[in-house]
């Protein structure tokens, strides 16, 4: 089973954008820039479960502001789920590099069953096999929350540019089977959108002028963050 390839450094930016401008953003960005291949013209579904150490070092770290902080999740795109990808990561301020590993549900399954050894059949062939099965085991690991989104994806070549527009913001810490076919959520986010803009070295002129046509204050929303509205309620 191939491992997919693993990302360089890359700058990431984020904005929550009111629903209304968000229309008019994703016309201009219809114009000027491609689709993702996965996108089509109404978008995809993205469905990830989060894990957390036991004290909650993840959660907390980006809370804290802290520079240098990790996420671990297993990604997968309802409502044909067949092969998930298991991801770390790691963000330092803007600068982020994300390693991915293909898995298959059953594995998935089994990682969510706190059965970390599934791991070590991709050692041989992934270093991040590696990186994550220790990261996992070290800190005591579980799966925290699920959160699902509608994402409409763009690319521009230049910069290896990525722009993603997530809306209607949902999850649930009480069901954590990612794949169910009919989880029942809360919605979080009704009014806005999540943009992020992420890119190699520079951002291509343009497009940080349309960013700039709707006045957005530059953030650092957290999906994952915002999916664990129960366990910050009620943290003791």
């Amino acid at each position: 089973m191939a491992e997919s390839a693993l990302s360089v450094f890359r700058n990431e930016r984020k904005y929550l954008v009111p629903c209304g401008e968000a229309v008019s953003m994703r016309g201009k960005f219809d114009e000027l820039l491609s689709r993702d291949r996965h996108s089509g013209t109404s978008g995809y579904v993205v469905r990830s479960l989060y894990f957390d150490s036991v004290n909650n070092v993840d959660y907390k770290t980006k809370l804290s502001g802290v520079e240098k902080r990790k996420k671990i999740r297993i990604r997968s795109y309802p409502p044909a789920i067949g092969m998930c990808k298991l991801e770390l990561k790691e963000k330092y301020g803007d600068r982020q590099q994300k390693l991915s590993l293909r898995i298959s549900k059953e594995d998935a399954k089994s990682l969510s069953r706190l059965d970390y050894s599934v791991l070590t059949k991709y050692f041989d062939e992934s270093q991040a096999a590696v990186r994550i099965y220790t990261a996992m085991v070290m800190g005591g690991y579980r799966p925290v929350t699920l959160v699902e989104y509608d994402r409409a994806a763009y690319t521009y070549p230049l910069y290896n540019t990525r722009v993603t527009l997530d809306m209607n913001l949902r999850g649930s810490e009480g069901n954590l089977d990612l794949f169910d076919e009919e989880p029942l959520y809360t919605v979080f986010m009704r009014e806005e959108m999540v943009l992020e803009v992420k890119y190699d070295r520079r951002l291509a002129r343009f497009i940080s002028d349309i960013l700039k046509q709707y006045h957005l204050t530059q953030c650092s929303v957290s999906k994952y963050c915002i999916g664990r509205k129960i366990f910050s309620d009620f943290e003791f």
